[in-house]
Order: structure tokens, then sequence, then C-alpha cells
């Protein structure tokens, strides 16, 4: 069995040309399955170099407004871990982009961790984050390892040292590095702390390390895209497809955003 982290390899590529690497978030269910089918190949052809899918789930701890709306009319489209199994083959099929997905440890714990991984595994799944997954609980990572899915770890401002070394040591793909203290959502500038940060985890870490939660703009992206090694952007896409008068335009809208962005993170 290959053990490369498929993600990882996404990221060494990216680097030999000094590149860095566009992650988007969306949910899956949303607005429709279909419309979510059509969103994931809008990102594919966008410029995406992996594509994280949000499982919906009713009390999200870690998400803002944006990213809970989405979750509600995906939860009202009938979707269950199952169907989203199902899409997420069907995606595979068409698409060879990484795909992580980030999911709470209930929907995880309840469906059965190691069918979980299994399933994932099947469905063509690169990599997983189960945000409320504590440290201590890492006897669940065997699963991950069983079925060669990346296990993606939050690290956040508000982390101690030890704490942040345990995540690098434990992780694998990449690092999710949280750029607010908070939940997602969109926010108009960079916290000059989040530059500190980054700098400190590089000094612990040889993983790559990828920025998410709150950014929303190419001038931010422009900022601290020398510091980290791929930016994740979630709230912002979804909020495109929110407010467009037509799904159509919405999908115009994520398309035009993500060409930009993407040109960002691979210009020198």
């Amino acid at each position: 069995m290959n053990n490369d982290s498929v993600i990882e390899n996404v990221f060494k590529s990216l680097r030999k040309n000094k590149g860095k690497a566009f992650i988007p978030f969306i949910t899956c269910g949303f607005p429709s399955m279909e419309g979510f089918l059509d969103l994931f190949k809008a990102l594919d052809r966008s410029g995406a170099d992996i594509i994280e899918v949000g499982i919906p789930f009713s009390d999200p701890l870690a998400d803002g407004p944006v990213i809970q709306e989405t979750s509600k009319i995906a939860l009202e489209n009938g979707i269950n871990t199952d169907i989203i199994f199902t899409y997420l083959s069907r995606v595979r099929e068409e698409s060879s982009k990484p795909i992580v997905i980030m999911t709470y440890f209930n929907t995880v714990y309840r469906y059965g961790v190691e069918r979980f991984l299994d399933k994932s595994k099947g469905a063509g799944v690169n990599g997983i984050i189960v945000p409320d997954l504590p440290l201590e609980e890492f006897r669940y990572y065997k699963y991950f390892k069983k079925a060669n899915i990346d296990n993606i770890m939050f690290a956040s401002l508000t982390s101690s040292r030890e704490r942040l070394m345990t995540v690098a040591r434990k992780s694998r793909g990449f690092i999710y590095c949280i750029s607010v203290k908070g939940v997602t959502g969109v926010r108009n500038n960079v916290n000059p702390e989040i530059i500190d940060f980054l700098k400190g985890m590089r000094g612990i870490t040889k993983l790559p390390l990828a920025l998410g939660f709150g950014l929303s703009n190419r001038k931010q992206v422009s900022q601290i895209k020398n510091y980290c090694d791929g930016i994740i952007i979630g709230s912002k896409i979804l909020s495109l497809v929110l407010e467009a008068e037509s799904f159509g335009d919405g999908i115009k809208a994520v398309e035009d955003f993500a060409t930009d962005i993407s040109k960002v993170l691979k210009s020198h």
C-alpha cells in the first residue's frame, strides 16, 4: 500500500514553483445535492488545489453564521451521512483533486469510527478534520492510519506551545491554522499576531501550514501568503452563492473569485 500523503504531495509540488495552495470550503448538500456537485466542479476548474467539504451539523461549534445557514439548508434538503458518501463518490469519479471533509465527532461516533473511515476511503476522501475531537482521544487515530486518510488538526493562537507541538506530532497532511480567536466568518483585516503565530508554527513543524477562518479578499491573501503554505476560504465563497440572484449567478461569482485568489497564490 502506498502510504504517501496525497495532500502533502500537492503542497510539495506547489512549493517547487513557489506557489501556495488554494483550499476552498463548501457545504455538502448546499444549495442542493446537484448544486453541491456543480459548485465542486466550478472550484475544481477555477484553481482549487484541495477542496474541503463540510458535513452539515445541527450545532456546529466552530462555524459562523454563513456556514451555519448553509448547514441548515443542507439538513432541510434531507442530507445524511450515507447520502454524503454517495455524492463524494460521484465527485471522485470526475475529479482527482484531494478532498478533505470537516465533520464533528458526534457524526463520526454515531456512524461508527472505523465504518466512517472505511466509507470515507471508499468515497475517495484524502483527509478529515474533526474540530471537536480532543487530542486526548488520540486512540481513534489508528483508524485514520489504517484507512490511509490524513488526520488534519487545528492549531490556534490561544494554544500553548506544548499543545501545538502535540498537534504537529499527531497531524498528517497539513495543519489547519486558525487566524482568529472565535468562529468562522468574513473579516477584512489580518491580525498581526497571526504572522508571529505562523512563524512560531514553522519553528515547530515541517508540515504544511494552511490558514483559515475569516479570510475573504485578495489583499488579506497577499499579506499573509508568504508566511504559510495554503489558504482556506469558506464563508466568503458560500456567501457569494447565498447572496446571488440565481444559482447560475452564484456559480459565476464563485468562479471569478476563485480564479482571482488562485492567481494571487500562484504569483511570486
